[in-house]
């Protein structure tokens, strides 16, 4: 009798059938678990926050590149990078000599066109003078009075003045250099006048108005401050579809810098009738 080498084994079979179930039966309990297990807690709080929380940056409202008005040699330079200054103060002084006595030539050609004019005057009322020579004294009066204005405008220019309290962020000229007309020297801004400036969707639009307060998170001082909508952009940028929203810190705070950038968090008026445009 010839021995059945590949003949079916019933029980293996059976064995494999009961066996498909239980298999099975791990992914859909698993697959029924995650259908009935509720959303995380604050997943829908956290994606309110971050739909109303958009990147701002520092600016200062007064900042300035101050540049040489004459071609001269720098004869002061009172100020250096980082350095505080008040208004008023005298930030860089340029050798005027020649314009100084370019002024005393002016001021000597103005009195003696003066007394000039003074004799035609009286010769005028004695009438031994014509009416046109008293006429070109006076206009040489008048040439003498606008050459002396011409150079004390230029000696006004040999000092720069600071046109208001600040900090020097750059410095581009040295003393005992000289510049031609144009020429940048310092760069200056007040720090203490910073503006909040970030990009808006402009379908938020609606939802944002002058005078909402807000809270900026800043990145580098790990504080919040508030914050005040001042004005908005005068136009919407079609590309990114936002518009700049202008801000102003409520108070003065010493640690902020012009620069320092952070989160603004804006109020939510999902139950509010919209604002108008501004």
């Amino acid at each position: 009798m010839w021995p059945i080498r590949n003949a079916p084994n019933p029980l293996r079979k059976s064995q494999k059938a009961s066996a498909r179930p239980h298999a099975r039966w791990p992914s859909a309990a698993l697959l029924l678990l995650l259908l009935a297990t509720p959303p995380l807690f604050g997943a829908e709080e956290r994606s309110k926050e971050s739909a109303s929380s958009w990147r701002v940056e520092l600016f200062a409202k007064r900042r300035s590149q101050l540049s040489s008005e004459m071609a001269a040699r720098i004869t002061r330079l009172t100020v250096r990078e980082g350095r505080r200054f008040d208004k008023g103060a005298l930030l860089v002084a340029f050798d005027c000599a020649l314009e100084q006595a370019q002024l005393q030539r002016a001021r000597a050609v103005l009195e003696a066109a003066e007394a000039k004019a003074q004799v035609h005057d009286r010769l005028s009322r004695l009438q031994a003078t014509s009416k046109l020579e008293e006429k070109v004294a006076q206009a040489e009066v008048a040439q003498a009075r606008a050459e002396m204005a011409i150079i004390q405008v230029k000696i006004d220019h040999c000092q720069i003045h600071a046109p208001f309290a600040g900090r020097v962020v750059n410095v581009t000229a040295q003393e005992h250099q000289y510049v031609k007309a144009g020429d940048p020297l310092l760069e200056i801004l007040d720090e203490t006048n910073l503006e909040v400036v970030f990009l808006l969707p402009s379908r938020q639009l609606p939802q944002l108005a002058m005078g909402d307060r807000f809270d900026i998170a800043i990145d580098e001082t790990h504080r919040t401050y508030p914050a005040q909508v001042l004005a908005f952009g005068a136009m919407i940028d079609s590309v990114s579809q936002s518009i700049k929203v202008f801000g102003a810190i409520d108070g003065h705070f010493a640690e902020l810098l012009p620069g320092m950038s952070g989160t603004a968090r804006l109020p939510t008026r999902e139950n509010s009738p919209p604002h108008s445009p501004p």
